[in-house]
């Protein structure tokens, strides 16, 4: 790149002397430099000698040499009072330099007009027709440079006048690109990796709940004050991502904080818990790890992942929201796909996609491996008939033979009872999942699922004072309707809204274990973009029935979330 501008005065000087020896007479015109006035002239006392010689091998008129001479000889340029780019008019294809230049361009075949940037059917800036120059001037440049091919007379004044013409904007293109490989040179010392980079985002909360006593479940006599304080925690996470071939994706991602997420522990409820609620005593873990690759011309992606949680970051979950809770993020039926495993994903038409994806807990465990313990699969369709509507169907079958020490039924979502239907003891489900958006206008967009998990106990129930056995059956059922508003009161922020039932027992074999009531889960939050870094995240989520327990009081949770990209 610096050769191709930093030519330029050189190039300039070559033209004057092959002028010289062509023609003394426009031999006597200036190189482009950066000095403020300058002259270049030469002794023409032998210039009919000179001329003869070279006449020899390319016959050019010779009358008007003395002339042309007295005419030139004084040519003075003074670089550093030339007119500003910027004030200077576009060259059409009437202007003589635009032909000039395309009679060069189709005979030395300097410039690539793929493009369209130049290729004679439309007006070009003035700066533009100067990248397309200098890049011309260097080919012919190497040509001069080469004695088997030598320019001729006429071709060589044309470049001499050419560049006189547009000196400033040689100039300013010479000057940008200076001023680029600055900024990569610098880049290229400073980066840590040629084939990584970093992005991080660092989230500050504001929380807080609000009601008179903790939640309990059916049959519970718990009254406990809720006492939650305003509390003021963080998260950062880091990414590192790693291409190998332009199109795959190597994810390294890290993350520490101290963010509660308001679940069972602190309100007596998990249906309150609230999305990217990370606590690591501050102390940074690595959060996920996985390759992704393309396949099939590009219209599919597989996924190996040691550790992952993301079957919604290849399978479309249809969600438009934003949402600030776990519950309102997705539909429950993804909830327990995470450990250790892999997805493949593939779109077989414009419209019709498919994938498959397995999870396990145990994929580092000698003694358990990747098919022993706790697991997840899904499968979808997504059918997409136009740019507005789309519609997904899933299939899930879990399996954990102690649920409440790995990924539960419902992967934490919903009442307790439909987390562990059967306590702790061995549990498979069926889950069938649809989703759905539909796009009213470009800034609205509606949304909503439903899911159905059929339950069963793999064993002997494992619950205090519960007569039941294996084989005990429990049906698992949430839905909920999601809306989005983009663009209100600024572009690029959003406003959210869900409103559902999470995951409820509506009924069990073990009827001690069925939830009688109903829950409903209301949620508003607005993302406000302060600018292209950093955005504010006021929302707050509301449950009835907390546990689908009538006898429980509603419970509210708050927050601000002031979230720093980087």
């Amino acid at each position: 790149m610096k050769k191709v501008f930093g030519v330029l005065p050189f190039t300039s000087f070559i033209v004057s002397v092959i002028l010289f020896n062509l023609s003394p007479v426009f031999a006597q015109v200036n190189s482009v430099d950066d000095s403020t006035d300058f002259q270049i002239s030469f002794d023409l006392s032998d210039e009919k000698d000179v001329f003869r010689s070279i006449n020899k091998q390319q016959a050019h008129p010779t009358k008007d040499v003395d002339n042309l001479n007295q005419k030139y000889s004084q040519r003075q340029i003074y670089l550093n009072k030339v007119t500003d780019v910027n004030q200077l008019q576009d060259i059409s294809p009437e202007h003589w330099a635009y032909g000039a230049l395309l009679s060069l361009i189709e005979k030395y075949d300097c410039v690539s007009v793929s493009g369209n940037e130049f290729n004679g059917d439309r007006s070009v800036t003035r700066y533009e027709f100067a990248f397309a120059f200098n890049t011309c001037l260097t080919t012919i440049e190497a040509l001069i440079n080469d004695s088997s091919n030598l320019q001729s007379l006429e071709d060589l004044t044309v470049l001499d006048r050419l560049q006189r013409e547009f000196v400033a904007e040689l100039r300013e293109v010479r000057n940008r690109v200076d001023n680029l490989e600055s900024q990569v040179s610098s880049i290229e010392k400073n980066q840590f990796s040629t084939t990584a980079t970093l992005n991080g985002t660092v989230d500050f909360y504001l929380i807080s709940a609000f009601g008179d006593v903790r939640a309990a479940a059916p049959g519970e006599n718990q009254r406990e004050s809720l006492d939650s304080n305003l509390s003021f925690s963080s998260r950062a996470v880091l990414d590192f991502d790693t291409s190998f071939t332009g199109k795959d994706l190597l994810r390294t991602s890290i993350q520490a904080g101290n963010v509660s997420s308001f679940d069972r522990s602190a309100v007596g409820t998990d249906m309150i818990s609230l999305i990217g609620a990370t606590n690591t005593d501050n102390q940074f873990d690595l959060a996920s790890l996985y390759y992704e690759s393309p396949i099939g011309n590009d219209r599919g992606t597989i996924v190996v992942a040691p550790i992952a949680g993301f079957p919604t970051r290849i399978f479309p979950s249809l969600n438009p929201v934003s949402s600030i809770s776990t519950f309102g993020s997705e539909n429950p039926i993804y909830a327990f796909a995470f450990g250790t495993g892999g997805v493949v994903y593939y779109k077989f038409t414009d419209e019709l996609a498919g994938g498959i994806s397995y999870f396990t807990t145990s994929g580092s465990d000698a003694d358990e491996g990747l098919f022993g313990e706790q697991f997840s699969s899904l499968s979808q369709l997504t059918y997409t008939p136009s740019d507005k509507i789309a519609v997904a169907v899933t299939y899930g079958r879990y399996y954990a033979p102690q649920p409440d020490s790995s990924i539960n039924v419902t992967g934490g979502k919903g009442s307790r009872f439909a987390q562990l239907p059967f306590g702790d003891s061995a549990t498979s489900t069926n889950g069938f999942g649809l989703q759905f958006t539909y796009k009213l206008s470009k800034k609205f967009t509606l949304g909503g699922w439903g899911s159905y998990l059929s339950a069963n106990a793999e064993a002997s129930p494992n619950v205090n004072s519960v007569n039941a056995s294996q084989g005990a059956d429990a049906d698992i059922w949430s839905w909920a309707v999601t809306a989005a508003l983009k663009d209100l009161g600024k572009p690029g922020s959003q406003l959210n809204f869900v409103f559902g039932m999470p995951p409820k027992v509506t009924n069990n074999d073990i009827l001690e274990r069925e939830d009688k009531d109903t829950s409903l889960h209301f949620e508003l939050s607005y993302n406000y973009p302060v600018n292209d870094s950093i955005s504010i995240t006021p929302g707050v989520v509301m449950i009835t029935n907390p546990e689908h327990n009538a006898d429980n009081d509603t419970i509210w949770v708050g927050l601000m979330k002031t979230t720093f990209k980087f």
